[in-house]
């Protein structure tokens, strides 16, 4: 680790869309951090790295992690390669943070975390949307029992983009996960609204008219939570009315809390069932949040059209100060971990049809 108060080095591995876009920007607000370099095996993206950002790029990891000693290491490359990467960071002694999916498999999730504590050092997984200020007022909302207890909540996703017609390989090259790629966000926010892990999960799948039965760009899941309370996910992925990226519903004992990602500018006029008569406004650059009580309607919170940098950012902030003070970090790997355990329960019961119980599969 570097000196007490002096920046931490972060290094980045895989130097594509996720790295600039976010990762690098989030690096160079914080003033706890400094960037020092890259690793991409592709020649063509370490040429745009070092012409773009004016950092060395490396060819093999191994000559970054000891040309550049990084403090952090920030890991945004296709899936598969997650536990891998993280593993030989950890090795070399620089914490994680890595991209999501953590990883494919609960196997792989053991393995990297099992690395991170024999190095003695942390790792986080990037899951920024639980830092959008939408998402996180409706869910500090709920915690706090603002509205009563939490009975039900829903979180859909509604896309005109079948998975294997995704423009970046690996993505469409995961049209039988969806669950696990863009899905993953929903499981892990509904996971943070009821504070603890489901008992166990039901789910279904289907390709649509797609050829390959197994291609799952629709999926249905239902998570159970103590009391008898329900969770759900919905994925469309062959809508074919405008995008609603992530959408979530939260139905307390006194009213029921909504959150709508991307940005919203609506004017309405004149009665529609169900609300108020008269003239509504509601506007987000990159999203709005809301609570609902009969027709009454109140803004909770709005989201800056440039939210996914900035949700990086905190989130990376937060997880700094945690590898500083050698505690586990906000969005951490085992949190993480158990967002893929929920992941393959989903997938177990689409197969077989049945019930799965994470008694035993989540620790």
């Amino acid at each position: 680790m570097g000196a007490s108060g002096s920046p931490l080095r972060v290094a980045f591995v895989g130097l594509g869309r996720a790295a600039t876009l976010y990762h690098v920007p989030a690096v160079t607000r914080l003033e706890a951090t400094v960037p020092c370099g890259g690793f991409d095996p592709l020649e063509t993206s370490r040429a745009a790295w070092a012409r773009d950002t004016g950092m060395p790029a490396y060819g093999e990891l191994e000559e970054l992690l000891e040309r550049e000693a990084p403090d952090v290491v920030v890991v945004a490359t296709p899936p598969a390669t997650h536990a891998d990467l993280c593993v030989r960071a950890l090795e070399a002694g620089a914490h994680v943070v890595v991209e999501k999916p953590f990883t494919e498999t609960v196997a792989d999730a053991d393995r990297v975390l099992a690395a991170a504590a024999a190095a003695g050092r942390q790792v986080a997984v990037n899951h920024q949307f639980a830092e959008n200020p939408i998402f996180r007022a409706v869910r500090d909302a709920v915690r706090r029992g603002e509205h009563g207890r939490l009975a039900f909540c829903q979180v859909w996703q509604l896309m005109e983009l079948a998975p294997w017609d995704e423009p970046t390989p690996w993505r469409a090259e995961m049209a039988r996960r969806t669950l696990l790629e863009g899905g993953v966000h929903l499981v892990y926010l509904l996971l943070g609204m009821f504070d603890e892990l489901p008992s166990g999960v039901s789910a279904q799948h289907s390709a649509g008219f797609h050829e390959d039965g197994e291609a799952d760009a629709v999926q249905l899941v239902t998570l159970e939570f103590s009391g008898g309370r329900l969770g759900q996910i919905t994925i469309d992925r062959l809508y074919r009315g405008g995008t609603r990226y992530l959408e979530l519903r939260a139905d307390c004992e006194r009213a029921s809390l909504r959150a709508s990602l991307g940005g919203r500018a609506v004017v309405q006029l004149g009665r529609k069932r169900g609300e108020r008569t008269g003239v509504r406004v509601d506007f987000g650059a990159g999203g709005l949040a809301w609570v609902e009580n009969g027709p009454s309607r109140r803004t909770l919170a709005r989201s800056p059209r440039d939210v996914a940098e900035t949700a990086s950012a905190s989130l990376l902030e937060a997880a700094v100060d945690a590898f500083r003070r050698g505690v586990e970090p906000p969005s951490g790997g085992r949190q993480a971990r158990d967002v893929i355990a929920v992941i393959e329960a989903a997938y177990r019961s689409a197969e077989t049809g049945a019930r799965v119980s994470l008694d035993n599969a989540v620790k």
